[in-house]
């Protein structure tokens, strides 16, 4: 992890909320481009699992795994 890191909360905390709204407006883009209007049920649920589960592992592993609240 870069030293800014590691030092300062706030930049990680910035940094997570950037990663995430990439993320997200990416994955979106991209799953409005292949899903089509008679797609089955399961494919909105798979598409909404692509696009929120890589964030809160992204979370959870900046600020519960590394420790970034005990720093």
């Amino acid at each position: 992890m870069p030293k800014i890191f590691k030092q300062n909360k706030f930049a990680l905390l910035g940094a997570n909320i950037l990663i995430i709204l990439l993320w997200v407006t990416i994955s979106s883009f991209l799953m409005n481009l292949l899903q089509s209007e008679n797609a089955p049920f399961y494919m909105y649920k798979i598409s909404f699992l692509i696009r929120f589960l890589p964030p809160i592992w992204v979370t959870w592993f900046l600020w519960i795994k590394r420790g970034g609240l005990k720093r």
